[in-house]
């Protein structure tokens, strides 16, 4: 048994803020975890977030594709999980289209990290989080400190 979940959120915003917003390991921290992420073919990377029963806060990764600024995708590996995510950008009349697609939840482990995930990624990562990221940065300066700060304390 194998489950992907996709989702597609619309952002007002030009494309190469959007892509910058996924790139950016500073921007990334802001609106999903610390990080130490860079946009290079190959680079292996850590997310890190509190941890909880069964998952140690460490998810593990590694660029595998990057098409700057239409699509990326890296593993997504911890909390008993080997995934992938999927990210496509296009651009969209005013702004851009954003289709997150997470790949690869397998068995009853997965079934049940992917329920916890769907509603992360959904309700609190791109509805609330990154938005708030989209509108207070250009995407081309350094990312504002006090931004991050403010993503922080959002649910």
């Amino acid at each position: 048994m194998t489950r992907d979940l996709k989702f597609e959120a619309f952002y007002e915003q030009p494309r190469a803020r959007v892509w910058a917003a996924l790139t950016n390991s500073e921007a990334m921290a802001a609106w999903l975890m610390p990080n130490d992420f860079a946009p290079r073919l190959g680079h292996r990377f850590q997310f890190r977030t509190t941890p909880a029963p069964g998952f140690d806060g460490i998810v593990n990764c590694e660029v595998l594709e990057i098409e700057p600024p239409r699509r990326l995708v890296y593993s997504w590996v911890g909390g008993g999980i080997d995934t992938q995510v999927v990210w496509s950008l296009e651009e969209a009349g005013s702004g851009t289209r954003l289709v997150l697609e997470h790949r690869g939840f397998r068995g009853l482990r997965g079934l049940f990290v992917s329920s916890m995930l769907r509603k992360g990624w959904r309700s609190r990562m791109l509805k609330v989080r990154l938005p708030v990221v989209l509108a207070g940065w250009d995407g081309t300066a350094a990312f504002p400190p006090d931004l991050g700060v403010a993503c922080s304390g959002l649910k």
